[in-house]
């Protein structure tokens, strides 16, 4: 794996991954879309992110490149991490497919059914590149901008899913990805998305607190959001994605039963801080809009394809329906019809005993 590494999106996450990995000792070429190009002038021009990590020490790096060019940002990279929100997944990827080269490695932090989304595209247009597709379970980092180059990292990582596409290449990317972040190996980029815990926590609590978040300026999601009937229902969610898990044989994380009576929920069991981690969650502001990507990005990219997968194993996921028929009301779209469908994923004709297949060797050329 080469030193230099493309870290696409104009987010906090993206800065935060920019900043982090450089700190760490990589190139990183920053990319942003050509779209948004007026929210990225800042960083373009100077080419700097400060980083303030848990601890609160703050740090200014110079980033190798900052663009929207990515056929500028692509080049000389074996790896491309794509550190964005799911609503824009296939924007960039359809931005960067003139780009990609034999030999990389894309991968979606967190993934969000990335992987056999743009492994379906690929095969869709016809185009036929050496390319793998990787996925995590979840995000390195919880962080939020706190400037217009500058963002705070509160809550960090200790255990990652990875796994690729096609899954015989899993070991190689995580092996790779190792010295970067504590990543382990997972059986297929199903399980990955399946264990994502935004689709499970978020949702469910923005319906719960509609109210409060539509209307209250000092809303905090977990202080304010999460009581002991929310989380009881954020269990119910957890144990219907457990049975979709377990009905393809896949390993589902597991979580201590206290961890769901607690201020933050089951998010921050994989992550440490240096002190009071459950402040820490605590005291991330918002969110102040039913529009927020706690729906627009966790209902039709997460909860959507996991019922749809559900209904194909004609397993029985009340809950997570509720959930996606309450956040379509809410926010007046069908987000049944917009969200991922399995068509997108290249599932919808195989057989519950051909799916496996597929995601350990790829499709057929």
């Amino acid at each position: 794996m080469r030193r230099r590494i493309a870290v696409l999106g104009g987010g906090n996450g993206a800065y935060a991954m920019a900043a982090d990995l450089t700190i760490k000792g990589y190139e990183v070429n920053l990319c942003e879309s050509s779209l948004f190009s007026e929210g990225f002038k800042a960083v373009q021009e100077r080419r700097e992110v400060t980083l303030i990590d848990c601890e609160g020490n703050e740090r200014t790096v110079k980033l190798r490149i900052a663009t929207t060019d990515f056929e500028e940002a692509l080049e000389g990279v074996d790896y491309i991490m794509m550190a964005m929100a799911a609503t824009g997944h296939e924007h960039f990827f359809e931005s960067m497919l003139s780009s990609l080269k034999d030999g990389q490695t894309v991968v979606t932090w967190p993934g969000y059914f990335s992987a056999l989304r743009f492994a379906k595209i690929l095969g869709t247009k016809g185009i036929s590149k050496n390319v793998v597709f990787a996925e995590s379970h979840t995000f390195p980092f919880a962080c939020r901008f706190v400037g217009p180059c500058k963002v705070r990292i509160f809550l960090e990582a200790w255990r990652i899913l990875v796994s690729s596409f096609p899954g015989k290449y899993r070991d190689k990317v995580v092996e790779d990805l190792s010295p970067i972040y504590p990543v382990s190996s997972c059986q297929n980029t199903l399980a990955t998305s399946l264990n994502d815990p935004n689709p499970i926590v978020h949702p469910i609590v923005m319906v719960l607190n509609a109210a409060g978040v539509d209307t209250r300026h000092d809303f905090h999601f977990y202080r304010d959001g999460i009581t002991l009937p929310v989380a009881r229902a954020i269990k119910a969610v957890r144990d219907e994605m457990g049975k979709i898990l377990n009905i393809m044989d896949l390993e589902a994380l597991d979580y201590p039963e206290e961890s769901f009576w607690s201020k933050s929920g089951i998010m921050s069991v994989y992550f440490k801080a240096p002190f009071d981690k459950e402040g820490a969650a605590a005291s991330i502001d918002g969110p102040h809009s039913l529009k927020h990507r706690f729906i627009t990005e966790d209902v039709p990219f997460g909860l959507v394809p996991a019922a749809l997968l559900a209904r194909k194993f004609q397993i029985e996921v009340p809950v997570i329906n509720a959930t996606i028929e309450m956040c379509s009301l809410l926010n007046k779209t069908n987000y049944w019809a917009t969200g991922i469908s399995l068509e997108d994923l290249g599932l919808d004709r195989l057989s519950t005993k051909e799916i496996p297949d597929l995601l350990e060797k790829g499709p057929r050329r």
